[in-house]
């Protein structure tokens, strides 16, 4: 079993800096995918010379994709049977990866339609300080079809659904569509994970996965705050 971890970027070496090297050095990573959407990320690590690491594929996109469409890419271009798909400015250490190789151990053959994500996300303001947890509830569950309506109900739900970094079995490719940014922007997340959970998936939220989601000026989902609380409130993301 291997693992890939695939970062979607752009202008985002203030944060990559820190992770892409614990991500090289982490046994329990394969591969690491960085797909830049203007190369300017990438011309930093080759200015650096970490781009002769044998783990490293670097993948400058032709045209800005958009946050989904360049997610999109990280499946696409991971080259493993497993890809965590990472946020550029969010925060993990190895005991992520390593939580999620015990959970999928214990899952044994079910981990094939099982989408692993973390039960403790630490939501970080960069500018104030200010720490906040709002996922706990969730901690432990597996959401599929069965109940994802019921969860949709529950207080927070957004912040587990649409704040994304999980690890996929790379067979969920096939069931994200090529779409345009502006049907999709500030909800790509959750538009990944329901069409998973429409085609059979199932999230596990698993208590020992953790990480840092930090918020700050730059945060995509910030700077279209209007647009995506107004396609998150309009569709119906029912199963």
């Amino acid at each position: 079993m291997a693992l890939t971890v695939a970062v979607p970027t752009m202008e985002r070496w203030s944060f990559l800096k820190d992770q892409v090297p614990k991500y090289l050095n982490d046994p329990n990573v394969a591969f690491v995918v960085i797909s830049d959407e203007n190369g300017k990320d990438i011309n930093i690590i080759c200015e650096l010379e970490l781009d002769s690491h044998s783990k490293l594929r670097l993948y400058n996109n032709d045209s800005v994709l958009g946050v989904y469409g360049n997610k999109r890419q990280c499946f696409l271009k991971a080259p493993s049977e497993w890809v965590a798909v990472l946020d550029s400015d969010n925060k993990f250490e190895p005991e992520f990866f390593s939580a999620f190789l015990k959970a999928r151990e214990r899952d044994g053959a079910k981990s094939e339609k099982t989408i692993y994500c973390a039960g403790f996300i630490q939501h970080v303001n960069l500018e104030t300080g200010a720490i906040e947890n709002k996922t706990f509830q969730f901690n432990g569950m597996k959401i599929s079809r069965e109940n994802w309506n019921d969860v949709l109900k529950m207080p927070n739900w957004n912040f587990l659904l649409n704040d994304g970094n999980c690890i996929w079995p790379r067979t969920v490719i096939k069931h994200f569509p090529d779409l345009p940014e502006d049907q999709i922007v500030g909800t790509d997340s959750i538009f990944f994970m329901r069409q998973a959970i429409q085609a059979g998936y199932t999230l596990s939220v698993e208590p020992t996965m953790h990480y840092i989601h930090t918020v700050h000026d730059g945060s995509h989902w910030l700077q279209n705050a209007e647009v995506s609380s107004r396609l998150m409130g309009i569709r119906d993301w029912r199963v």
